[in-house]
């Protein structure tokens, strides 16, 4: 059995191209240019990603690779990191080489003055983050739906053989209704104003990625192979919120993702306006359901309980994620508490 070394992957063309390479050779179809837009155009600036490699032979055996943000965690704008992918070649698998890259890149996020990571394990990975990585379980995820046509929906149903006799017909989203001075708006890129809503939507004392012009950009503008929709809602000229949205076919349909949805603080009926509009632009693109990650306590729930979405019961969910953190120092506001997060789609790195 060769000797292994673990480094820090360089913030290079060639580290990058060997990470991807492994990808490849298990069947991830990610882009190049995917690889460099996440891991090296990132707004934080860094990259976090750690290597381990053949002493012998210079293979690369196993990648722990995770994604900086700026993130708020009540007044306090800091680093943090969320995990995202890990690989082990076959040939070195059952060393253990998964828990050693993540306790080596947690110590070295936590000297660079991190706070925290955070992330999204699926069913498989889940017990490795909370049995052996010290993460504590926020779980569930809190994904949202809203029918858009009848068939998809019966489909997922309890209901056996009735599923296929279902009718499939649209639901109805209704027109947004606007008054004088208001209109929506395709916005072909994030300014300044965001931000002012973002902070109100943070307020003192949430958690979440912050959500400022750069990062939209990012995220959602600037994102290789995407196309995704964002409409923002004016009130005589001034922006008052802001919704994106994308169409999929995946999970055996067409799901349209509500990827972002920000507005002043109370403006309920801006936030419905908004998601009326991304749900009908999804109705136009064949959608046959919509959903959302959104927590009750969110100051945007109650938009989206008013656009007509619901919890997805965890039954019926199209994956098994879960949602963890792990603080590496005491913090204001506490990481292990749920409600104190704000989590939207912008947080997956699948869509």
């Amino acid at each position: 059995m060769s000797a292994l070394t673990m480094r820090a992957m360089r913030a290079d063309a060639a580290d990058l191209e060997r990470m991807r390479a492994l990808f490849a050779q298990h069947g991830d179809g990610r882009s190049v240019a995917s690889f460099e837009w996440q891991y090296l155009r990132n707004p934080a600036g860094a990259v976090y990603v750690d290597f381990a490699e053949d002493a012998a032979s210079g293979e690369l055996a196993s990648v722990y690779a995770t994604l900086p943000h700026r993130v708020r965690v009540g007044e306090h704008v800091g680093l943090a990191v969320q995990s995202l992918d890990t690989l082990t070649s076959e040939a070195y698998r059952g060393r253990g080489l998964f828990p050693k890259l993540a306790k080596s890149l947690f110590a070295r996020a936590s000297s660079a003055g991190a706070m925290l990571i955070f992330g999204f394990p699926n069913g498989n990975s889940a017990p490795g983050f909370f049995s052996r990585l010290e993460w504590t379980a926020l779980d569930p995820v809190p994904f949202l739906v809203r029918p858009l046509r009848t068939g998809y929906v019966a489909r997922r149903l309890p209901i056996g053989r009735w599923a296929a006799t279902f009718p499939d017909v649209a639901v109805p989203v209704a027109t947004p209704t606007l008054k004088t001075g208001q209109e929506i708006r395709v916005l072909r890129r994030f300014d300044s104003d965001v931000s002012a809503i973002w902070q109100g939507v943070a307020g003192t004392h949430s958690i979440g990625v912050e959500r400022d012009a750069a990062y939209l950009n990012w995220r959602f503008i600037d994102k290789p192979g995407e196309n995704y929709l964002v409409h923002g809602f004016y009130d005589r000229g001034e922006l008052q919120g802001l919704v994106v949205s994308c169409t999929k076919e995946k999970h055996g349909g067409r799901v349209a993702y509500i990827m972002e949805l920000l507005h002043k603080q109370g403006l309920t009926d801006v936030g419905r306006a908004l998601l009326q509009t991304a749900l009908r632009c999804a109705t136009m693109a064949r959608a046959d359901v919509a959903l959302a990650w959104c927590f009750d306590h969110s100051p945007t729930r109650a938009s989206f309980r008013r656009s007509g979405f619901f919890t997805l019961p965890q039954r019926i969910r199209p994956i098994e994620l879960h949602f963890g953190v792990r603080a590496f120092r005491p913090l204001a506001v506490p990481a292990g508490n749920r409600r104190h997060w704000y989590l939207s789609y912008a947080d997956s790195d699948t869509v």
